[in-house]
């Protein structure tokens, strides 16, 4: 019995050390983008209006187009406009049009990985010219862009529906031109999230921690999560081919705590998201797997379905 014993103690010893031996476990992934050193926060922007006479012309007729339509008008969105501002310098850069530069990011992660928490849609505006430059001031250009896009009829009218979707409560237009080429960007956003925190867990750098604010009269229903392939690079044929884009399909909700019965179509549904009073909300987050992670937010009021009312994205790659 006590040799048993012994060789039961020393079993016991060396299943220890090949615990304690074991080599230290790295992370699968890491984070690319955005840059999360310091947490990354946006509120619901300040009322303003545009000072470049371009962008306030556009903004203008767009507004003008909505009322002809009796629609409500969109506020502007400085964040956005910058973001436009920086796509369209380097379509001219690149001599790329539509929606994709080279890099290959689709136009939701171009504004989420910015730190822009609003659902977006995103009209473009291309010319060339056979000359040096245009004789036609930008304004003209970008006007006539814009008219082009509100005389589209069905169902070819993608364009004329983003101006007027009745659900945009935002917008920033961007424009460049150089070397015989004229681009602009609207920016179209539907913001219900007064604010929007995201931080990494101090435990776990991949866990990440979203906390935020719907806006006065909206309450946060729903969270999916929807992952695509990383972007890749592309030549400027295929980036100038890819006319249109869509948003990847959700694989993955959380509901409210204690929601156990809510189930989301086509998701595996969680109840982990956490609603507190005063319209906050808060939920951790660790991706399962590498490439694009399109986080939407789904708001209602109460009375009408839940609809996308915010959006983050976040970049994973395979650690190396």
């Amino acid at each position: 019995m006590k040799s048993a014993a012994v060789a039961a103690g020393l079993l016991l010893f060396a299943a220890r050390c090949t615990v304690l031996d074991a080599p230290p476990e790295f992370p699968r992934f890491v984070l690319r983008s955005p840059d999360l050193t310091h947490p990354l926060s946006e509120s619901d922007p300040a009322p303003s209006t545009p000072e470049d006479p371009v962008k306030k012309g556009v903004f203008q007729q767009i507004n003008a187009d909505r009322a002809a339509h009796g629609l409500a008008p969109v506020a502007w969105d400085p964040a956005a406009s910058r973001v436009a501002d920086a796509f369209t310098a380097d379509q001219v850069r690149e001599g790329t049009r539509g929606h994709y530069l080279l890099n290959g990011l689709p136009p939701y992660a171009r504004t989420g990985l910015a730190g822009i928490f609003g659902m977006g849609r995103e009209n473009v505006v291309a010319f060339r010219t056979t000359g040096s430059s245009f004789q036609e001031p930008a304004l003209s250009l970008a006007l006539e862009g814009e008219a082009a896009m509100m005389a589209e009829k069905p169902p070819n009218d993608g364009h004329r529906r983003t101006i007027l979707d009745p659900d945009a409560t935002h917008v920033g237009v961007g424009w460049a031109q150089g070397g015989g080429e004229f681009r602009m960007a609207e920016e179209f956003l539907t913001r219900r999230l007064e604010s929007l925190t995201i931080s990494q867990a101090a435990t776990d750098p991949l866990t990440l921690l979203f906390r935020g604010r719907t806006i006065p009269g909206q309450r946060l229903r729903f969270v999916t999560f929807a992952p695509e392939p990383s972007p890749h690079r592309l030549t400027k044929a295929q980036a100038n081919a890819r006319s249109r884009y869509t948003y990847p399909e959700a694989k993955l909700a959380f509901v409210p705590e204690g929601l156990k019965s809510m189930q989301i179509l086509g998701t595996r549904t969680e109840d982990a998201l956490r609603v507190g009073g005063g319209n906050e909300f808060s939920l951790r987050f660790t991706p399962a797997q590498a490439g694009l992670w399109t986080i939407v937010f789904h708001t209602s009021d109460g009375k009408d379905r839940p609809k996308p009312g915010g959006l983050a994205v976040l970049w994973i790659e395979k650690a190396s």
